[in-house]
């Protein structure tokens, strides 16, 4: 049981990074100095998706840390 719900949370946590790595640059970093910022911008589907993952896959990882962690697995 153990070792299962730690290749869980493995999977979870590569899950999780990959969502964040996959992500648009939300701000406009170095690029407000000069001028160059995009202040509005519509939200394609994709970042909607790769954003409800991410947090999706957080939550369940902090919820399989906590299992294993409180129940001493």
């Amino acid at each position: 049981m153990k070792t299962a719900l730690e290749i869980v949370l493995a999977v979870v946590a590569v899950g999780v990074v990959l969502a964040i790595l996959f992500m648009d640059p939300k701000g406009s970093g170095l690029g407000a100095i000069s001028g160059n910022a995009t202040v509005f911008s519509s939200r394609k589907v994709k970042d909607i998706v790769l954003d409800r993952l991410a947090i999706v896959l957080s939550v369940v990882f902090v919820a399989l840390s906590l299992i294993l962690v409180v129940f001493k697995f």
